[in-house]
């Protein structure tokens, strides 16, 4: 049982490890290329954006 906690305890770290270093490249490379930075640009696109294609039924 202390095996199966150690072995969630470090999958955890290292997961969290992962997303923060992630964020950081992420960041730094919008940086680089000169844009700002904002998690939820691509989102925020798509809701913008009207689809022409898509008209009501009837």
């Amino acid at each position: 049982m202390e095996y199966l906690l150690l072995f969630g305890g470090l999958l955890v770290a290292f997961i969290t490890l992962r997303v923060w270093f992630g964020a950081r490249r992420a960041r730094i490379y919008a940086e680089i290329k000169k844009q700002k930075y904002n998690v939820m640009d691509p989102a925020l696109e798509k809701i913008t954006t009207s689809n022409s294609d898509r008209k009501p039924i009837g």
